[in-house]
């Protein structure tokens, strides 16, 4: 199997086209195909094997894109790390992964130089940028290497990358991927689409191009359509990227649209060339999505997906984004939509079985993007591919129309006095205060109930919220049992390196002495 078959199609059409766009630099389709083929050539030439695995540890820039598509040529397997993670989580990551050489930002190598003696595996040491470190410069490697592709047998079931979960339960784990699986996500991604990417397209990439953007990316890129990418959240560069760009898609954290929303410039760009927000990795709270629709349009597409098996799993198109209809299609705002073209779903209980339509169990896919197992972990790969169908772990429902609800992480979910309550649902309902910015719940310990909702509560900038008004919010929309017994106000929220609210970093401090934490 060719690993660059897809690449080809833009190449041999657009050659000429700008590929990639970030900061001063500007690739051609042309350019871009040398240089990821320089790199697959360098990769061999110090001695790495087909089947050996590289990490990357780069913030979004144009090595990081040559590397994803470099590495697979020379029929390597790509381990990214994130950036955000810490020294320790990394040692982690390139010890279990068993990794041969990595690529590391010169501004990210003080992380990883502390844990380099604990991960003896580790023998090459490639550095992008300017640098006194030890270790091979990134330029000086790939300069003088051939511009055609490396020859080199690649079986379609042979491995091409392993992606590791955010880890927010346990130890991550190393979800395997081939280059089947990946040609087929990057074909599922393209079927899935209400309209065509043309070439004429500009794709703005914010978040890190080795998780979810990447594969947006990718998919913008085999299509001859231009990538711009940035290499951190600012909400003004954004906004000035997207009028100087003319960017026509976008894919957005609902924490970065959250930000963009109050912005108080917002109105004074020219944001007219968008055709596309995606949306997703995280959920959205249903009044947030009203007042973008407002502003920006039905250009509002979701897609649900989790690191096992990337976006689509679902998909929520713009027909579906209706904020004027009945109370059962605005309704639909809160869904994560219905399954993507070419993916089984269905809600399950604890048996396996199938269950009622408004009824709430565990999520289960089966689709031929999933990963093939996780690296080195027959028992997780067992258990999560049980009954032939892949457990999630996220809790939902499923209407009458067939659109699913995502409720939570099957192990966030709260038990109060025998009630079982799913934080996202409180979530959504403070959410609808005017003057929150973001909320999240937990439980913690209660003596009479077992558990009791708290909430933790940002408001926007410069705004007033009483913990009663909380409460009340919550009294008015749900069942009594589930609104919070306290409320905490803070001024921001944890996150992980993907942008998702860490709900057990809320919950520590109240169960670190106990022995049961629910």
């Amino acid at each position: 199997m060719n690993p660059g078959l897809l690449q080809t199609f833009a190449l041999s059409r657009y050659p000429d086209r700008t590929a990639i766009i970030f900061q001063d630099q500007r690739l051609t389709f042309r350019e871009l195909n040398a240089r990821t083929n320089k790199l697959g050539h360098a990769l061999l030439s110090i001695g790495l094997e087909k089947g050996q695995k590289v990490a990357i540890l780069l913030n979004n820039c144009v090595e990081l894109v040559e590397s994803l598509f470099g590495i697979p040529m020379a029929g390597l397997a790509i381990v990214p790390l994130n950036a955000r993670q810490n020294s320790q989580e990394h040692a982690y990551i390139l010890n279990d992964s068993d990794t041969d050489a990595l690529i590391v930002g010169a501004d990210l190598f003080p992380i990883i130089d502390p844990i380099l003696p604990s991960v003896p595996r580790l023998k090459q040491l490639i550095i992008v940028g300017n640098t006194r470190n030890r270790g091979i410069k990134y330029e000086d490697l790939v300069v003088n290497q051939p511009e055609t592709p490396p020859d080199i047998e690649i079986d379609e079931d042979d491995i091409d990358r392993i992606q590791y979960t955010s880890g927010t339960t346990g130890k991550p784990k190393g979800a395997v991927t081939t280059y089947r699986i990946t040609y087929n996500r990057l074909i599922n991604t393209l079927l899935n689409l209400d309209q065509p990417i043309l070439p004429t397209d500009v794709n703005l990439n914010i978040g890190p191009l080795t998780h979810a953007a990447g594969l947006m990316m990718s998919s913008y890129s085999i299509r001859g359509a231009t990538n711009v990418i940035l290499d951190k959240f600012d909400i003004d560069l954004v906004l000035q990227t997207i009028e100087k760009e003319k960017v026509t898609a976008v894919l957005l954290i609902p924490t970065m649209l959250n930000l963009i929303l109050i912005h108080p410039k917002l109105i004074s760009y020219d944001l007219s060339s968008i055709k596309r927000i995606w949306y997703g990795t995280a959920p959205m709270s249903p009044e947030k999505l009203k007042e973008a629709i407002k502003i920006f349009g039905k250009i509002f597409r979701q897609n649900y997906g989790l690191t096992e098996s990337p976006q689509p799993v679902t998909y929520l198109g713009p027909e579906d984004h209706i904020i004027d209809g009945t109370e059962k299609e605005c309704r639909r705002l809160a869904s994560a939509g219905k399954p993507a073209l070419g993916v089984a779903v269905k809600i399950a209980n604890e048996e396996g079985f199938e269950i009622k339509p408004g009824e709430t169990g565990e999520i289960l896919i089966q689709t031929n993007q999933l990963m093939k197992e996780y690296w080195k972990n027959p028992e997780a790969t067992a258990e999560a591919f049980r009954g032939g169908w892949f457990h999630t772990g996220d809790m939902g429902t499923i209407d009458q129309d067939g659109f699913i609800y995502i409720m939570d992480r099957k192990h966030d979910m709260i038990i109060s006095g025998g009630f079982n309550i799913y934080p996202r649902e409180v979530e959504d309902a403070i959410m609808t205060h005017s003057q929150v910015a973001e909320a999240a719940v937990v439980g913690v310990p209660d003596e009479i109930w077992g558990e009791s909702v708290k909430a933790f509560v940002v408001a926007k900038p410069g705004a007033s919220v009483s913990e009663e008004e909380v409460i009340q919010i919550c009294k008015k929309r749900l069942a009594s049992y589930k609104k919070p017994r306290s409320v905490e106000f803070v001024p921001d929220l944890p996150k992980n390196a993907y942008g998702k609210i860490l709900r057990k970093v809320l919950k520590e401090p109240y169960w670190q002495d106990r022995e049961r934490k629910v």
